[in-house]
């Protein structure tokens, strides 16, 4: 019984470090289930900016996705965080929204109220 114990223990330490996961995420693999999905993710556009030009991003890994008739699909892992942004194609304009927890259908809402473009046109 106590060499299977070992052999398992080592077993588990070699997984851990062979693979390209981090220790936590290993842990949670393992103890919760942690499973990697595709949200779906509409947004609100209360912007003067058409929607096309805005992506959302996962802020863990980098990884972003345009909207499609109001719509991305994005890989990521349950509450991740998830900023809607302008997409990388866009200059001299920023747009950074809060981010959200990740989930199986997300609505982010793009609020420009505060500056309009004509604003930030003018500003030199």
């Amino acid at each position: 019984m106590k060499n299977k114990l070992i052999i398992f223990t080592l077993s588990i330490l070699m997984y851990a470090i062979g693979s390209s996961t981090s220790a936590d995420s290993l842990w949670d693999r393992i103890f919760f289930k942690k499973k990697e999905f595709v949200a779906t993710i509409k947004i609100k556009n209360n912007c003067q900016l058409e929607t096309r030009y805005f992506i959302v991003r996962n802020l863990d890994t980098g990884h972003y996705a345009s909207f499609n008739n109001g719509i991305a699909k994005l890989k990521v892992f349950r509450n991740a965080p998830l900023q809607l942004q302008l997409s990388p194609s866009v200059k001299y304009i920023s747009f950074e929204g809060v981010a959200v927890a990740a989930s199986e259908n997300v609505t982010i809402t793009a609020d420009c109220s505060e500056r309009t473009l004509e604003m930030i046109k003018n500003d030199k």
